[in-house]
């Protein structure tokens, strides 16, 4: 009897672990890939933690001692992965049963529908939070309005990532470069993955690593986007590799799907997975900027693809239906968090001299004052003006603070839409009833 038992296959290719069902359940068809827009909820929750680190680490800028997050968050890495794993899913879900060879015109159609997609989800929120930007945040925050303003136009072309919309750091959303690259990227991906899909899951992992030497080559830090690496920008080339990455683990996810992992393994899986959470935030903490930096990919492929397979106890535990609204207010949350910052030191300042003048210095159970005292320290100052690192009650006030905006975006796209949907079901309503009056006129 070997001492550490192999995994044991199973006759189905998905087994019924898979997405959160019970192992134990009687016996049913084999699972297959999960449906169009059903999402896992352990992945979601990863997309909000990793959505809170890109948060703190801009909002981290705007303090005059950074102390916490000194290489940046990484989560870049989780989102570009992320894409390319869906990516990967999507093409093989709609491949599945298919016969004959996927034309040239239904993969480049395949590919435009990827862009219009992104974009469809993108543009409400970004033009309300352009619009909250540019004619709600009081002018102070804004020395250089104008300038922002002329350069904004490549935010709504989705140039932030190239020297069109990096103008000496004029663009008044940089963190939307990110987008500009996963929609370039992305387009070229979905059609190969639609067109030769075979030979882009064979080279995925080579393409990864290729791509990844080369921009470490040319970079030791792992933020840097704007920068020219041969005939692209840094964020182009980060998003070709980490996106092939995402493919890559994508492959080994089937593999092992057809795979019925024992409880030892499942021990194994989970000691793995809780490894690589502590490593991947350890080095985010602690690690200064340079090129061990890249080493946090590896941890982040390891929580993305023991997310999907739902076989260790942590990300069972973490699948759960709640967590899913939380994914979906990470979008907001990373392209609204930018401007959110800028709002918040002076909204804070407010607030500290509205408590300071209702505050009652001899009175100990002041509410006023026990506010005013919790809200010491945080700021970039200390009360004697000392410059100082960002706190943890400035990570928890802001967060909040972003959280609380994105709410308010996503309720009112969600209140566009539905006036939208009325208004158009209105127009048929009429239409229909103008139709029903023209027939009954010609039978008279």
């Amino acid at each position: 009897m070997s001492l550490f038992p192999a995994p044991k296959r199973t006759g189905y290719p998905y087994p019924p672990q898979a997405y959160g069902k019970s192992a134990a359940s009687p016996a049913q068809p084999a699972p297959s890939l999960p449906l169009q827009g059903e999402r896992v909820a352990t992945v979601e929750l990863w997309r909000f933690i990793f959505t809170v680190l890109v948060c703190l680490y801009h909002f981290e800028m705007f303090f005059p001692k950074r102390q916490i997050l000194l290489s940046g968050s990484g989560a870049v890495e989780f989102f570009f992965v992320l894409a390319g794993f869906a990516m990967a899913l999507s093409a093989r879900r709609s491949l599945s049963g298919r016969e004959s060879p996927v034309t040239m015109k239904e993969a480049a159609q395949k590919a435009a529908g990827y862009v219009l997609g992104r974009l469809k989800t993108v543009y409400p929120v970004i033009l309300v939070v352009m619009f909250i930007y540019f004619f709600l945040l009081p002018s102070s925050l804004n020395e250089n309005t104008l300038r922002v303003v002329q350069n904004s136009e490549w935010e709504f072309t989705m140039m932030v990532g190239t020297p069109f919309g990096f103008n000496n750091g004029a663009a008044p959303n940089i963190p939307m470069w990110f987008l500009t690259a996963l929609l370039l990227a992305g387009y070229l991906y979905t059609f190969a993955l639609y067109k030769y899909n075979d030979f882009t899951m064979f080279a995925a992992p080579a393409i990864g690593v290729l791509f990844y030497s080369y921009f470490t080559l040319n970079s030791s830090l792992v933020l840097d986007f704007s920068i020219k690496m041969g005939f692209l920008t840094a964020g182009m080339v980060k998003a070709v590799a980490e996106i092939a990455l995402g493919i890559a683990i994508f492959g080994l996810y089937e593999r092992l799907l057809k795979i019925k992992f024992g409880l030892f393994w499942q021990i194994i899986l989970s000691l793995a997975e809780v490894y690589a959470i502590y490593r991947f935030f350890a080095l985010t903490v602690c690690q200064p900027i340079g090129m061990d930096n890249f080493r946090r990919i590896v941890y982040i492929l390891l929580i993305i693809l023991l997310s999907f397979l739902n076989v260790t106890l942590l990300s069972r535990r973490l699948n759960k239906g709640f967590f899913r609204a939380l994914g979906r207010i990470s979008l907001p949350m990373y392209l609204s968090h930018f401007f959110v910052a800028q709002l918040y030191f002076p909204l804070l300042s407010y607030g500290k001299s509205v408590l300071l003048k209702m505050a009652d210095p001899t009175n100990p159970q002041d509410a006023a004052m026990a506010w005013y005292n919790f809200l010491k320290n945080t700021g970039g100052y200390d009360p004697s003006f000392k410059p100082i690192g960002m706190s943890g009650k400035d990570m928890f006030l802001f967060i909040v603070l972003v959280v609380a905006v994105s709410l308010v975006i996503m309720l009112y796209i969600a209140l566009v839409r539905a006036a939208c949907r009325s208004v158009k079901r209105v127009r048929e309503a009429k239409a229909a009833n103008r139709e029903a009056d023209y027939v009954i006129h010609l039978y008279k």
